[in-house]
């Protein structure tokens, strides 16, 4: 009988695997053949979608998948309740992405799922399927990390040598380390790359333009200064840009060597120090990320130490030495300053560290989050004042509403008062010319910021939930369509790319002239380094881990996990995290690297801190 169940089991999941990326009509069934038998038609249109699973490939997949199937089911003989709760969980969040993700991608809509009787009927299946299928991939994990955690409590506590783990030299070999595999790039990228938006910023900061707080503070001053050494006092403004990104490199590789000799000490684990090296050391797009001049380097920085420093916080129950309050005071000051929405992780997660500890380390935790929160404000309010800083534009507040009025014009006929309305914001014809399902940025540069007032935007909204009730649909349409690539692995990397590969200094932005760029003769190199990265992005498996996507699932499986093992304490620090996402999902732009990269840096340690022993001093 349990053979059976698999081959059934084996069966759905390969129908999931082989349905088709465009909706069946009525019109290539009867094409096939002519009748006017409902039931006819169906069945054609059925074996239509499926045609895929013809073949000697499909056959040789069944077979593996019913093996999976049957193993799990052999090993697993007893019963776990709970283990049948979190990955029936998990089954069924990953087999909505699947499925939705899947329609968004080839139609950009969820026609696919809901586009009619037949279809709805089509994605059951494959609903099903892939809910069978995550559901044994985690039953098959959860097992394994379960057996991993007990076999690592039963170590002798001698184990955990204290002159052992303090052992900080190898902070420095892991240091060195990171610096001798990334020279290649250091030399061949020279003087490193940059994004269009940190010379946006080095003007503001040298009063070309008005500077206002669009783009956070405290890089600006960085970027400013970095390049007013280089151009003004060493007459070459290729050292500015080299001296920033160098700057990045250093710091990296240390919090990397850091963080890596940190979970080295709580997991006593040769694999994962290794694995940890070799991810941040060889994988191709670390080191173009830290040696590019764009504020998300510096703000997944802040994030990793002050993830690293909550650890600490957990696994010492709050009894930090005053040092490690400085730094870790430090590290959220620096997640506030390095970017603009950096204060809502602090605010999320400083509930949730001070239920993990006991009463008076709780009120340390609290004070301490609410003091680097009053710094990083007070500062930003003084220095704005002082240097004739100005608030940044609306619009990037509007992200979500925009996009979703945005669809809603493309698809439906205004009314005179609801074109009347939206036109005060943003004129109707350019909505519908350049609208993006997946990015609002189009829709956005065109906001009538100059004459828009706030008793428009009062109207606006008004309007904005009148067509909401209209047709609900097309909001939760547009908003998934612009965030999906956050949660479904097949979605390849939006706009910017893996990384960026360039130095983005288009004219209309360098108003001071900054002679920045790369040196000719190593032309030939970077070519071959952007293409073989993009290439291994086509890799199996390997490929995975450049997805915004994938990195979310991760993230869900490592939270399952926890769950599952009853560690509760070790998952406050995924918060932050889940923080993260949440951003991403309101940012303008869908399945976008550079907006995942602090979840990117910081998860592999996160995975880490799961297998951390409870034997640990």
């Amino acid at each position: 009988m349990k053979k059976v169940i698999c081959v059934i089991y084996a069966f759905f999941t390969l129908l999931a695997f082989s349905t088709a990326n465009e909706m069946i009509t009525d019109e290539e069934a009867l094409a096939i053949i002519d009748t006017n038998d409902f039931f006819t038609i169906h069945i054609v249109k059925f074996g239509l979608n499926y045609e895929k699973a013809y073949g000697v490939n499909s056959a040789i997949l069944f077979l593996l998948v019913a093996y999976f199937y049957y193993h799990i089911k052999k090993e697993n003989n007893h019963v776990d309740q709970r283990l049948e709760i979190v990955t029936g969980i998990g089954g069924l969040v990953f087999g909505f992405f699947i499925v939705f993700g899947n329609s968004f991608l080839h139609l950009n809509n969820w026609d696919l799922v809901y586009g009619n009787p037949f279809q709805l009927f089509i994605s059951t299946i494959n609903y099903i399927g892939y809910f069978l299928l995550f559901k044994y991939i985690l039953i098959f994990l959860m097992i394994w990390a379960k057996n991993k955690l007990d076999k690592q409590e039963k170590k002798e506590k001698k184990y955990w040598d204290k002159g052992k783990a303090k052992n900080s030299r190898s902070i420095l070999f892991y240091m060195i380390g990171f610096l001798v595999c990334w020279l290649p790039y250091i030399i061949i990228f020279y003087p490193g790359t940059m994004n269009m938006d940190s010379l946006f910023e080095i003007e503001q900061y040298l009063g070309k333009i008005n500077w206002t707080t669009h783009h956070p503070i405290l890089p600006t001053i960085i970027f400013g200064t970095f390049m007013k050494i280089g151009s003004f006092y060493l007459s070459n403004d290729n050292l500015g840009l080299f001296l920033n990104n160098m700057f990045q490199i250093i710091l990296g590789a240390f919090l990397l060597s850091y963080s890596i000799h940190y979970i080295n000490q709580i997991t006593q684990s040769k694999k994962m120090k290794y694995g940890l090296f070799s991810f941040f050391a060889f994988f191709p797009i670390w080191p173009i990320h830290f040696y590019t001049e764009v504020k998300d380097v510096y703000f997944s920085m802040a994030l990793l130490l002050y993830l690293i420093l909550s650890m600490k916080f957990i696994v010492q129950k709050g009894k930090l030495e005053i040092k490690q309050w400085i730094a870790y005071v430090l590290s959220m000051i620096f997640v506030y300053l390095f970017r603009n929405n950096g204060v809502f992780i602090l605010l999320f997660s400083f509930p949730f560290l001070a239920m993990a500890v006991r009463r008076w380390e709780r009120i340390k935790i609290i004070a301490g989050t609410f003091l680097a929160i009053a710094f990083s404000f007070i500062f930003t309010q003084i220095y704005m004042e002082t240097n004739h800083i100005t608030k940044g534009s609306i619009k990037e507040a509007l992200a979500v509403p925009l996009q979703q009025t945005a669809r809603y014009v493309s698809e439906y006929q205004l009314t005179k008062e609801e074109q009347y309305t939206i036109s005060k914001l943003v004129a109707i014809k350019d909505i519908k010319e350049n609208y993006n399902p997946e990015t609002i940025d189009y829709v956005k540069a065109r906001y009538k910021q100059e004459t828009a007032t706030n008793e428009d935007l009062k109207d606006y909204f008004l309007m904005w939930g009148k067509m909401f009730l209209k047709h609900p649909d097309v909001y939760v349409q547009a908003t998934m369509n612009a965030t999906y690539g956050y949660f479904y692995p097949d979605r390849k990397e939006n706009k910017d790319g893996l990384a960026q590969f360039t130095i983005d200094a288009p004219d209309s932005i360098n108003i001071s002239h900054f002679d920045v760029h790369f040196l000719p003769d190593r032309e030939f190199h970077r070519n071959r380094i952007e293409l073989g990265i993009y290439a291994l992005r086509n890799m199996p498996m390997i490929g995975l881990l450049f997805s915004c996507g994938f990195y979310t699932w991760i993230l869900i499986v490592v939270t399952l996990m926890l769950w599952y093992v009853k560690r509760k304490r070790e998952m406050v620090i995924l918060v932050p995290l889940f923080v993260i996402v949440l951003v991403c999902m309101a940012s303008p732009v869908n399945a976008f690297v550079r907006y995942m990269q602090p979840i990117m840096l910081t998860l592999p340690f996160v995975v880490g801190w799961m297998f951390k022993s409870k034997n640990q001093k």
